[in-house]
């Protein structure tokens, strides 16, 4: 009974964690490609790649960046991230903790959004990003009309 019971368990996890990968990867293939990331203050900018691939650490796909830590020293914690309607642009470090939000901004790029005192804009670099046009990421609305 407890080897059946097991099983089922291990199959639902494999079955969840693969839609959860298949959600990861069609977003991946719209905005992977080389990014800056800039200080509104400051206008200090740095790089960062986000990767289609997964994550070493298994919580989304893998993020790297190149001298960032001047912006903002935790996001040098930063091994991958994850995109969502609701929370945007998550960078996690490798524990799965967030590290920085960002959410859809003018269509050009992303704004900062956690923590809330960062002032910081990210844009993809036009040349190599598969991300030219960011409205792939805005839930499309659906309207819904009911009739008596």
């Amino acid at each position: 009974m407890h080897g059946i019971l097991r099983k089922t368990v291990v199959t639902a996890g494999a079955t969840l964690a693969l839609a959860s990968f298949g959600a990861l990867s069609s977003q991946a293939s719209v905005i992977s490609g080389h990014w800056s990331i800039s200080d509104v203050l400051s206008s200090k900018t740095c790089s960062a790649q986000l990767g289609s691939e997964p994550a070493v650490s298994g919580y989304g796909n893998a993020f790297e960046t190149k001298n960032c830590q001047r912006l903002y020293a935790p996001i040098s914690k930063a091994t991958a991230w994850q995109w969502s309607y609701d929370d945007g642009l998550s960078l996690m470090d490798a524990d799965g903790k967030v590290v920085l939000q960002f959410d859809i901004d003018e269509l050009d790029g992303l704004t900062s959004i956690g923590p809330s005192s960062l002032f910081l804009i990210m844009q993809p670099v036009k040349q190599d990003s598969k991300a030219s046009d960011l409205s792939g990421l805005i839930e499309k609305a659906i309207v819904v009309t009911a009739q008596r």
